[in-house]
């Protein structure tokens, strides 16, 4: 698939891009399976914060205060860009939703 200059696109251009899109379905399995994995990966982070943050308020050996935070500021961070990913999916989404048929 070759990329074409904004200016170069017209409706009909546009309509047989969107339907090889839609026949393949790769665009948005590919961003399903990614939202999909980063979930995943926000939830083992926070868990892992929780666990490190648990065994340095307990004393256990080997866990530093330090180290848990630095793991609950990068499971946070995680999450606020996962919710701003979400945040701009719906916008997204509204602003077709409200477009004239």
């Amino acid at each position: 698939m070759s990329i074409q200059p904004v200016a170069n696109l017209t409706s009909s251009n546009i309509s047989t891009l969107y339907a090889t899109g839609a026949e393949k379905g790769d665009a948005w399995e590919e961003f399903s399976d990614m939202l999909g994995k980063q979930i995943k990966e926000t939830d083992r982070m926070e868990k892992r914060a929780k666990e490190l943050g648990d065994r340095a308020l307990l004393g256990n050996a080997g866990v530093s205060i330090h180290e848990a935070q630095v793991a609950s500021s990068e499971a946070e961070l995680h999450l606020k860009l996962l919710i701003q990913v979400r945040n701009k999916a719906l916008d997204v989404y509204r602003e077709v939703m409200s477009m004239p048929a």
